[in-house]
């Protein structure tokens, strides 16, 4: 078995003997899968296999500030006042600003959305953007997923009469904006439960907040907030554990169903398989949805994909033309993207890989230099920085590894930068050309001390598993486990000398490689795998020697995870290959 192959321990479990199953009604392996994530309780399987809404959900007044925030707001209901909604231009941004739109639609309080271009004005709040609402005669600003570094700006707009209600989720600064309240469950002393809400979950909570004050307004309709919910949760990468479970959970089984216009034609322009039949998984937001939805911001300006979301079922028409625009930006994007990719890779020595990758150019979009320093990042196993270089400034994303904390690294070196923000493992920054050696300096020596290992980034092993071992029953459980994504990872499966029954190349250029193994040469039971763009994904086919021995009724060792495969009505289990090795 490979050195970089790692099966997952069991977590400590109370039994009274080996033989002891705690949870017998269901496989074997899902149970071991369970026990091993922490699962290890009647309790604890009830809330991740079938949570409960009421039971599994906090109460949003636990979030401080969460009083003033919505005395506010009622008394711009009252006042009859207009309100500026000030997103952020990601997916977690724009799903934000539209169910806190749709909300005071339905509660009659009137307002606008502002969302920053991220070329010119880049992240967060801005004072020429607070001008402009002045001018648009705004009484209120109410932040989402943004504004917890707006400290400056907050005391431009309290100087020019004009309230801000910070909603946001990123690292709390030592200065927090002195706003007529600030929700944010990272807050010193804050004693909400889930510390990890995406800013959409935020934003959620606080429309909950606004709803219970509301005479008369029935709770249950926010119920169907959480299509935009469960996209902004697996787009922004938060834990899909304990409350943003339940919510993604839900969000799930309402975006089957969304009666979002916008949504729907996003589907059908861009073929994504979503019915009230098929319930989407955490994949098809992560690889499909989202991307799209955040090309727009991209590529151009998120507003596209804003109005995209609020178009009512009167405006199908224009709901398709967006659709189809958003869908070609998508497709440029990821040109782009590659493109930047492939600079920053020739820049590499790959016999002497620096402990961290920062590189710069002038003709780099903006807009996707965080998505080629989060596959050069993951591809490398090492931090990335990838920045434009424009008007004297650098200005860009960076993307880590689990052992290395970017916020805490760019707090130490905050003098260096003219702003930044974000998270342990994505963030953003500018920093003046003066600066920027110093800082490429001293940034490397932090990632240096860390002393983080050169090795080959470890594949994690669930279950090792046999391949007659695997049913529908098993297939269903795994779909229980739904949704997939951070802290809540697919479950891989190692599966050891099997055989090759047969192999197929697929596609265009044959670039997609399906092959179908059993235990034995006489294997009643086989499994079909694929795996897309083959050699660029598993390291075997680097090497043409061990590409000869890939053949029908060798042995192999592979790592896959399993998945639902409907074709023409027929179910199938289907695996996805993660890697492999020729067996004995």
């Amino acid at each position: 078995m490979k050195e970089n192959w790692k099966i997952k321990k069991e977590g400590e479990v109370k039994r009274n003997s080996k033989a002891e199953r705690l949870f017998p009604e269901l496989e074997k392996t899902t149970e071991d899968i369970l026990l091993k994530r922490g699962v290890n309780t009647e309790e604890k399987k009830k809330e991740f296999l079938y949570p409960d809404y009421e039971q599994n959900t906090y109460d949003p007044n636990l979030l401080s500030d969460m009083e003033k925030a919505v005395a506010r707001v009622l008394q711009v209901k009252k006042n009859k006042e207009l309100v500026c909604i000030y997103g952020d231009y990601d997916v977690d941004g724009i799903t934000s600003s539209t169910i806190l739109h749709d909300f005071f639609q339905q509660i009659g309080i009137k307002s606008f959305t502002y969302l920053p271009d991220r070329n010119k004005e880049g992240y967060g709040l801005n004072n020429k953007a607070i001008d402009y609402i002045l001018e648009q005669k705004a009484n209120l600003i109410i932040t989402v997923d943004c504004g917890i570094t707006g400290a400056k700006e907050v005391e431009y707009a309290r100087q020019k009469n004009l309230d801000i209600v910070i909603t946001d989720h990123h690292f709390v600064p030592e200065q927090i904006p002195r706003a007529v309240a600030v929700i944010n469950p990272k807050k010193p002393k804050d004693k909400y439960p889930e510390k990890m809400l995406a800013g959409v979950g935020v934003t959620f909570k606080f429309i909950e907040a606004i709803a219970q004050k509301i005479k008369d307004y029935d709770l249950e309709q926010l119920k169907w907030l959480l299509d935009l919910v469960a996209i902004g949760n697996v787009a922004d990468c938060v834990p899909l554990l304990g409350e943003n479970r339940t919510l993604t959970k839900f969000g799930l089984v309402v975006l089957a169903r969304t009666r979002r216009t916008g949504l729907k034609q996003l589907f059908e322009v861009g073929r994504v398989k979503i019915s009230p039949s098929q319930l989407p998984t955490g994949e098809q937001i992560g690889f499909q949805i989202a991307p799209r939805i955040n090309a727009a911001g991209r590529m151009d300006h998120a507003s596209a994909a804003y109005e995209l979301l609020i178009k009512n079922e009167d405006d199908r028409v224009g709901a398709r033309t967006l659709a189809l625009d958003i869908e070609a930006q998508n497709k440029h994007r990821q040109k782009v993207t590659q493109e930047i990719i492939k600079e920053v890779e020739n820049q590499l020595d790959k016999d002497n890989l620096p402990a961290v990758v920062i590189e710069s150019s002038e003709h780099w979009r903006l807009g996707v230099v965080g998505l080629a320093a989060g596959r050069v990042a993951d591809k490398y196993n090492r931090p990335c920085i990838v920045l434009q270089e424009k008007g004297g400034a650098f200005k860009g994303s960076c993307r880590s590894v689990p052992a290395f904390h970017l916020m805490e690294a760019l707090t130490e070196l905050k003098d260096l930068l003219e702003a930044f923000g974000g998270h342990s493992q994505a963030a953003g920054l500018t920093v003046k050309k003066e600066n920027f050696a110093e800082f490429k300096k001293r940034f490397t020596k932090l990632v240096e001390n860390k002393k983080l290992s050169d090795v080959k980034k470890n594949i994690d092993i669930d279950e090792k598993i046999k391949i007659n071992d695997i049913n529908e029953k098993l297939l269903d459980e795994l779909i229980l486990m739904e949704p997939f994504g951070q802290g809540n990872k697919k479950p891989q499966f190692l599966s050891e000398n099997v055989i090759i029954q047969k192999i197929a190349y697929l596609g265009a250029d044959q670039q997609h490689l399906k092959m179908w193994v059993a235990d034995s040469r006489d294997g009643a039971r086989s499994l079909e795998l694929i795996t897309f763009n083959y050699k660029n994904n598993l390291e075997i086919f680097k090497t043409n020697k061990e590409q000869e021995n890939l053949q029908p009724g060798n042995r192999i060792n592979i790592i896959y995870t399993l998945e639902e495969n409907i074709w023409n009505g027929h179910r199938s289990i289907q695996g996805r290959i993660v890697d492999l090795e020729i067996g004995e």
